[in-house]
């Protein structure tokens, strides 16, 4: 999805109707408007910390990957058999971003985990896939709560 932005067509069905009143509303929600501020702001100093001159990951893109199976699996979040999961997500976003993978960074990225993990933006993205008339974007709900458990438990203070 390139954009972000709702596009009503000129003659909406009923639901891409409704779905806009929706958004409407959601979007007058303060804190849903707050989380949407932070994740901006995150990914500004994302782009600034690992440059522009290569795309850069979504960390929630990283945990679908990596923990996502591990979620569906039963492996749970706080075993010694999420360690490599952690790992491997951990290392992935201080290689892509070009910063230790230390208690920093791993604190860094569940702040960026918790906000995207918002059911509100999970919501959005729902919402603006009817108005837009996109296919209905897959939920990331298991994967970002699963591995936000299994770093938030490996994640000193």
């Amino acid at each position: 999805m390139r954009s972000m932005t709702p596009e009503l067509p000129d003659d909406p069905e009923a639901e891409q109707v409704e779905a806009w009143v929706q958004l409407a509303e959601l979007s007058q929600d303060p804190d849903f408007r707050a989380g949407v501020r932070r994740m901006a702001e995150h990914h500004a100093a994302d782009r600034a910390q690992g440059g522009t001159a290569r795309p850069l990951r979504d960390p929630a893109a990283m945990v679908r990957d990596q923990a996502g199976p591990a979620s569906v699996a039963g492996v749970g979040p706080a075993s010694p058999e999420a360690d490599p999961v952690v790992a491997a997500v951990t290392a992935q976003y201080a290689r892509v971003y070009g910063l230790p993978d230390d208690a920093g960074l791993r604190r860094r990225l569940l702040a960026r985990l918790e906000v995207a993990g918002d059911p509100r933006r999970e919501r959005y993205l729902r919402l603006l896939a009817v108005i837009n008339g996109w296919p209905a974007p897959e939920s990331l709900a298991p994967a970002l709560e699963w591995f936000v458990r299994a770093l938030r438990a490996r994640t000193p203070g």
